[in-house]
Parts: structure tokens; C-alpha cells; sequence
């Protein structure tokens, strides 16, 4: 049986025996010692499926490599870090001043590496954590609006949700850019809410600083925490105290992320006008064939959250509309709302930028079923409607299965990785241009080269001899024999 089979099997094993347990301690209202069961099976699964000792294609081993660049000079970002030829500061897969994202995510990234050393699993270590601590922000902000046991179910949803693991390790595109800014937007929000019960100047500075914190992660949608913040004061203050609180959590954000816009427009002008630009151009164009309908959003939902979840988001609206919640609630409807309508507009279109909406998802379904459940004595068919809650818990769980693969035999440590692992022995620590890798920008991340994945022309090599580079090329039939016989070239296998 191959190992990470085995290892399956125990993960598996291993989280049932702690969700059992967890719900066993819930039920008996030992809620502390159930939360913490969950957590302990959300960051199981986290790591267990972020042990891959290869970086993962889209995007991670972009923002690794930024990253681990940032160890050297913190305020310099890069991707390649001394570009062998000449680049297109366009092109943000390969270009030199890299502020294609915020510094925020790699700035976590790089203090892992600091610690634990330049490698795959120190630059998921960040995102493993903060995400995992989802799971209590998500019980503390779901408590407040309904009760515990609600909670617990949402923060279940949390811990388990496929999605979320998949973007916590680096399986999807936007992976820890992502997944740090569902946190800092949850973590605002859950300091918005812990304001209510603890009014103090420290509390809405935390809060602006939250806030600041995802604006450096993500940009503008971090001022989600704002929009929510504000209908939860407006429940309980007047539109003077509203007004002047927000304006402070404003202020402070303020203060937090726009010394990073003022450095960078002033440091790298260019580079910074074009990635603005950029950004614009996720709104009116479809960019890197992530095309979908204005429902694209929509659709893509219940292969999140569940076939079955526009039913208790229908449940919620419904109610909050016949004003059988309490008008707070609507927080939670804004948390949705303004994501799923503002990317639904967006041209570009990609299941994680949504992600910041999850949270709030996971409550009310849990709210759902606990509604459903309280009332099951009053409906006809008992039985369908024990089915139907059965599956509002099932199939998020069989999505979690098929996203995390405990019983997959992917090899998990590939030849190509270990090979590049190696390429520093090989170059013997010169100033060196490695041509013809596949994985060029991996090769990178494990050693100190500048990497191409194609076999440079005669020019190109002059270019990169002239800028102090010393040539590499992976052996192949296509290389022309005029550069085999170059004597500056030496060629791998």
C-alpha cells in the first residue's frame, strides 16, 4: 500500500474519531472541549494535504518565490531576482519588480522561511495556521448572532469545507493571497463584533487595523469589514456614533496600507501603474481564460457549500425579510452580498475571490438545519426532511473527500523536484543562467539561479555572459551544436 494511501487511511480515521467525539461533547453542551476537537481536525486536514514537497503550479510557486526573494531586501519584491536578459515589466510571470499582490501574504510567508528554512512546507506554514484559526473566529461570530450549538456546526463547515483546505495548501489559484484574506476580513469582523459587547478606543483601532491588514492582503475588497461593521452598529448606535466610528476604523486602515501604495508609486512607477491597470482589467476583461456568465458565481456554489445550499440561503433571506431574525442579521446578508454581486459583475471570473463570503455561508446553513431540525415534529413527510438534513451535513463531507483524497497514490515528492533541489551543487555557487528547465520558476525557489524554460539563442547567451552570468543549459537533441561547443556553456543532464 503506497504510504500517503496509508497516511489516508489514518487522517481519515483520525478526524472521523475527533468529529465524533466533538459533536458527542456539543451535544452533552461541553462546547469548549467540541470546538476544539473541530479545530484539531480542520488543521489535520490542512496539513495533511499541504505535505506535497513540490510547489504547486497556480499560483503558489509564483508567490513562493517573491516571497523567499523578500528575505533578502523586505521592501525590494522580485520575481526574478537578477533577470539574466531582458524582461517585460508587463508580464508578471516573468518580470523583475514584482507588485502583482500586495506584500502582506508574502511577507508572512518570507518570516516562515526566516524560521523554519527555505522550503515547500515553511511557505504553506502561514496559511495552515491563520486559516485553521478560522474556525474559532467563525464559532465566536456565529455564537453571536444565534447560540452555540449553531455555531459549532458552522465552525464544523469551516474546518471541513474541500474548497478552503485545496486553497489553504496552494491547489487552487490565489491560494494564500486568498486564504489570508478570508482571515483578516473574519478577523475584523469578529473584532466588529466583539466592539459590541466591549466598547473601547483600543477595540476600533484592532478593528482598523484588521481592516488595513486585508486591505495589504487583497486590496479594496477588504473594506468588506467596513460594510459590515457599519450594519452592526447601526442596530444599536445613532447614524453619529455610526458615522464617526467608521470613519476611525477608515482612518487607521488608512494609515496601515497606504505607506505601502505611496513606497511602491514612488519606487517602481512603472511597474506599479501597469499592476493598477491591471487590476482594472480584471473588471472589463476576462484575463487568463477565467471566463464565465454573470451566474458563474452562483453556479459554482453548490460544488462549494453543497448541492443543496441555495435552500437554507433562501431560508435565511426569507426570514430576514418576514423579520423573523433580528435586523443584525443583515450583517451576514452583506458579508454575502456585496462579494457575490460585485465579482458576479467582474469580468475575470474565479471560484476563490468569493471565498471572503464563506464564513458567513457556513452560519447560515447551520442556522438552516438547526431551524429545519426544531420544527421536523410539524412536517408530513418526517422522514424526507431527516433525509434532507442528513444531507445538508453529507455532502459538503463528500466534497471535502474528493478534494482532499485521503486515499490518492500521487507521488508526493516528484523526481523533477528533487532534481532542482540539487541545482546549487551544480552550478557551484556562481551567478548563474539555467536554461531549458520545465519547472523554471520552481528552480528558482530551490536554488540561487535565474531560470528559462526554453534553449537560448546565441544572442541570449551573449546577453546574459555580458550581464556576469555564467551559462547553463539542460542537455537536448534541439540545443544547435554551435552552442554544444561553446566552451563558456556547460550542459546538464
Amino acid at each position: 500500500m503506497p504510504t500517503n494511501q496509508a497516511a489516508g487511511i489514518i487522517i481519515v480515521l483520525f478526524v472521523t474519531a475527533c468529529i465524533i467525539l466533538a459533536f458527542y461533547y456539543g451535544k452533552r453542551g461541553e462546547y469548549r472541549k467540541s470546538l476544539w476537537l473541530i479545530f484539531i481536525s480542520g488543521i489535520a486536514l490542512r496539513i495533511f494535504l499541504g505535505m506535497d514537497f513540490f510547489l504547486n503550479p497556480w499560483d503558489e510557486r509564483y508567490h513562493a518565490l517573491a516571497a523567499k526573494n523578500l528575505l533578502n531586501h523586505p521592501l525590494i519584491p522580485t520575481l526574478y531576482d537578477h533577470p539574466a536578459l531582458d524582461y517585460d515589466y508587463k508580464n508578471w510571470t516573468g518580470n523583475h519588480i514584482w507588485v502583482h499582490k500586495p506584500p502582506m501574504t508574502l511577507w508572512l510567508m518570507a518570516a516562515s522561511m526566516k524560521v523554519f528554512g527555505i522550503n515547500e512546507i515553511a511557505v504553506r506554514i502561514p496559511s495552515i495556521l491563520l486559516s485553521s484559526l478560522g474556525i474559532f473566529l467563525t464559532f465566536h461570530i456565529a455564537k453571536h448572532f444565534f447560540n452555540e450549538k449553531t455555531a459549532l456546526l458552522a465552525s464544523f463547515f469551516y474546518a471541513i469545507n474541500g474548497f478552503l483546505i485545496e486553497l489553504t495548501v496552494g491547489h487552487h489559484p490565489t491560494d494564500h493571497v486568498d486564504t489570508l484574506f478570508i482571515f483578516f476580513i473574519e478577523l475584523g469582523i469578529f473584532l466588529s463584533v466583539y466592539y459590541l459587547h466591549h466598547t473601547s478606543p483600543l477595540n476600533l483601532f484592532l478593528i482598523g487595523i484588521a481592516t488595513g491588514f486585508a486591505v495589504l492582503t487583497k486590496w479594496l475588497p477588504g473594506f468588506i469589514v467596513l460594510a459590515v461593521f457599519f450594519v452592526l452598529l447601526r442596530s444599536k448606535e445613532t447614524w453619529k456614533n455610526v458615522a464617526l466610528h467608521c470613519i476611525t476604523v477608515f482612518a487607521v486602515a488608512f494609515i496601515v496600507f497606504i505607506p505601502w501604495q505611496i513606497y511602491i508609486y514612488s519606487a517602481f512607477p512603472q511597474e506599479a501603474a501597469w499592476e493598477s491597470h491591471f487590476n482594472y482589467l480584471h473588471i472589463c476583461e476576462p484575463l487568463d481564460g477565467h471566463t464565465g456568465t454573470i451566474f458563474y458565481q452562483f453556479v459554482m456554489m453548490p460544488r462549494i457549500f453543497g448541492e443543496l445550499i441555495y435552500v437554507p440561503l433562501i431560508m435565511f433571506f426569507y426570514s430576514l425579510y418576514k423579520k423573523k431574525l433580528a435586523s443584525e442579521n443583515f450583517a451576514l446578508v452583506v458579508w454575502v452580498a456585496l462579494p457575490y454581486l460585485f465579482f458576479s459583475f467582474i469580468a475575470t471570473k474565479m471560484p476563490g475571490y468569493v471565498m471572503i463570503s464563506a464564513p458567513a455561508i457556513f452560519m447560515m446553513l447551520a442556522w438552516a438545519f438547526y431551524n429545519i431540525k426544531g420544527k421536523i415534529t410539524i412536517f408530513r413527510y418526517k422522514k424526507l426532511m431527516i433525509g434532507f438534513l442528513a444531507l445538508l451535513v453529507l455532502l459538503p463531507i463528500r466534497y471535502s473527500f474528493e478534494r482532499v483524497k485521503p486515499f490518492s497514490s500521487v507521488n508526493r515528492n516528484p523526481r523533477w523536484a528533487q532534481k532542482l533541489r540539487d541545482l546549487n551543487g551544480k552550478v557551484d555557487g556562481a551567478k548563474s543562467a539555467v536554461f531549458n528547465v520545465d519547472h523554471y520558476i520552481e528552480a528558482m525557489f530551490y536554488a540561487n539561479v535565474s531560470a528559462y524554460p526554453f534553449i537560448p539563442t546565441r544572442e541570449q547567451i551573449n546577453q546574459a555572459k555580458s550581464r556576469g552570468f555564467k551559462i547553463f543549459i539542460y542537455n537536448d537533441s534541439r540545443i544547435p551544436t554551435e552552442i554544444l561547443k561553446d566552451s563558456s556553456v556547460t550542459i546538464l543532464n
